[in-house]
């Protein structure tokens, strides 16, 4: 294929039928380079390229799919390890209080009003 003499004057769609056949053959040159650094390398006895695996953080930032819809579940409700008892015990006062209305005081010794 001649290149014509000017470009200027080609219209835009042999224009892009030109760029698109370009980049078709660039690509294809491209991966003939690799392949024969890869042999070049393989033939000295050095490493070839090393294979790089997709690392999957790519999927990570895409929304999962469901929405909004899909909620958390709760705890629940929480069942207590021991009953909870209340317990009233009575007891007699200690020697030497004053029962005052509501609450026990203990009384004064030694203290002079």
């Amino acid at each position: 294929m001649s290149p014509p003499a000017r470009l200027s004057d080609l219209p835009r769609a042999e224009l892009e039928a030109l760029l698109v056949e370009l980049l078709g053959e660039l690509a294809d040159l491209k991966r003939l380079v690799a392949a024969q650094r890869d042999e070049i390398a393989r033939l000295k006895g050095l490493k070839g390229r090393p294979s790089i695996k997709p690392s999957g953080m790519e999927n990570a930032t895409e929304p999962k799919p469901g929405g909004k819809g899909l909620k958390r579940r709760g705890r629940g409700k929480v069942t207590p390890r021991v009953a909870a008892e209340t317990e009233v015990l009575r007891v007699a006062p200690p020697k030497g209080s004053l029962l005052n209305p509501g609450r026990w005081q203990p009384a004064r010794v030694g203290f002079a009003e």
